[in-house]
């Protein structure tokens, strides 16, 4: 029985390694046959750090694929003025920095978040699947008309920011963009949403979007458990692919081509570079495993690293809407 158990837990190891020297775009060219992780226990643990996220995933704030109605949440109720969380889920895991924030300056802290659908007005295919989100475009263009009707009460400042590797589509039901075409019309719908959000918000603060590393979910998780703290090399990735410089330069173009008035009530602001040192995207910082899969963040590192910078940019923008 022990021989037999230490044969499967050999192919099991083998397995993993096959699985991850077939990881597009991971530094794992030199993968070894059998990939035995170095002895390191990450905060938070792999097995921790899988669920790590924020709690509206949980208690139904966080808005999933069927769903169209805009589903506000309040947190931190008893603050005064109040901040807003706008996006899909990347926006979503900014939610442990942007709800510290909330309770360090005493504001109340709402949120309208769904997965796989952008700030921006475009239309997507759902989270990579070749099928149209009609969902996403009413689930929007609700919490857009909303927010101009100002139903959810006055929003002094929106925190917002969007996966930027969304398939684009020419339009409804259309065929993917690419390339130069992709990212004028994500700037045509980043100017819309911005138009129709600033008729009843005050201050807006667009965060770019966070690196994607190589492969999937899980493929993704088992390389990190797999290398332990070489997963920082092996698993990771260069800045230029692990995020979308055509994108992010699409969002801030559309800020400098609103109307002075306008433009000086929105902030772009990149907090993403600095956590790719050297240019390189990796999953580990320290003793934090900042990854939960692929693309989404530990809540954990989020706290830990993101905490401060979030909170300084809440608080000028908090100013800055008088």
């Amino acid at each position: 029985m022990v021989r037999r158990g230490r044969l499967l837990a050999a192919a099991a190891l083998t397995s993993v390694a096959l699985a991850l020297t077939a990881i597009p775009g991971a530094a794992t060219a030199a993968t070894p046959s059998l990939v035995i992780a170095p002895t390191w226990t990450p905060i938070p643990t792999y097995s921790v750090a899988k669920h790590d996220e924020p709690i509206t995933y949980a208690n139904g704030c966080h808005a999933k694929g069927v769903v169209t109605t805009p589903i506000v949440c309040t947190f931190n109720p008893g603050g005064g003025r109040t901040v807003m969380l706008f996006g899909d889920s990347h926006a979503n895991h900014w939610f442990g920095a942007v709800l510290n924030a909330a309770k360090v300056g005493n504001w109340k802290f709402k949120t309208m978040t769904k997965s796989g659908c952008p700030a921006v007005t475009v239309s997507v295919r759902r989270y990579k699947s070749a099928n149209y989100y009609p969902e996403c475009n009413s689930w929007r263009a609700g919490t857009l008309s909303n927010l101009q009707a100002v139903k959810y009460g006055r929003i002094d400042v929106v925190v917002m920011s969007s996966w930027h590797f969304h398939q684009v589509l020419t339009s409804t039901y259309g065929s993917n963009l690419t390339g130069a075409t992709k990212y004028a019309t994500w700037k045509k719908g980043m100017s819309a949403t911005l138009t129709k959000m600033l008729k009843g918000v005050r201050q807006i603060v667009i965060l770019r979007d966070s690196p994607d590393l190589p492969g999937d979910m899980l493929q993704a998780q088992a390389c990190y458990a797999a290398y332990g703290l070489a997963a920082e090399t092996r698993c990771g990735t260069t800045l230029a692919k692990a995020t979308s410089a055509g994108i992010w330069n699409a969002e801030r173009q559309a800020v400098a081509e609103l109307p002075s008035t306008l433009r000086a009530r929105v902030k772009t602001v990149d907090l993403t570079t600095p956590t790719c040192p050297n240019s390189w995207c990796g999953p580990i910082d320290g003793p934090y495993l900042a990854f939960k899969d692929d693309n989404h963040w530990t809540q954990t590192w989020v706290k830990a690293r993101m905490n401060k910078p979030v909170y300084t940019e809440v608080k000028a923008a908090m100013l800055r809407a008088g």
